[in-house]
């Protein structure tokens, strides 16, 4: 593999670790709450950051890396804690919106550097192509939030 040429690998395993953390999450949210459209809702969410993360994946394989599997230890730390505090909310279904906006911000943060500050025109590229994904799910969840929060 020719080094002059090869991709931030390093970017992409983390927006793959952030993107496994979100879908680990909606996941787990899908089947807590009692909402049938939040179930629906947290389903697709969960379906849109594992297609993102193949496609990353795909990307960092063909640099000649080994892409990430799992999710980061902060988002492992931020589950659980949403996870806590939804379980000891009176409005379970309203607590798991909010923390997965919170993780839509996370997520929408790291495609916003790669996107901006990578030095890798291709990091930018892969990062900028998701852009419109990554900003449709967090608008939707931050509305239903703002929705809930009232």
């Amino acid at each position: 593999m020719n080094t002059d040429a090869a991709v931030d690998t390093t970017t992409l395993n983390d927006m793959i670790e952030v993107l496994n953390d979100g879908r680990t999450f909606y996941e787990e949210a899908a089947i807590e709450v009692k909402r049938a459209d939040l179930k629906t809702l947290f389903v697709r969410m969960a379906r849109i950051k594992q297609s993102i993360a193949n496609d990353l994946r795909t990307a960092v394989v063909a640099n000649g890396a080994m892409p990430a599997e799992g999710g980061s230890f902060a988002g492992k730390l931020r589950t659980v804690y949403a996870e806590v505090r939804a379980k000891l909310s009176s409005h379970k279904d309203d607590e798991y919106v909010t923390q997965l906006e919170e993780f839509e911000d996370r997520i929408m943060c790291a495609f916003k550097n790669a996107a901006s500050a990578s030095d890798d025109q291709a990091v930018r590229t892969i990062a900028n192509r998701y852009m419109p994904e990554v900003m449709r799910d967090h608008n939707e969840m931050k509305a239903l939030k703002e929705i809930t929060a009232h």
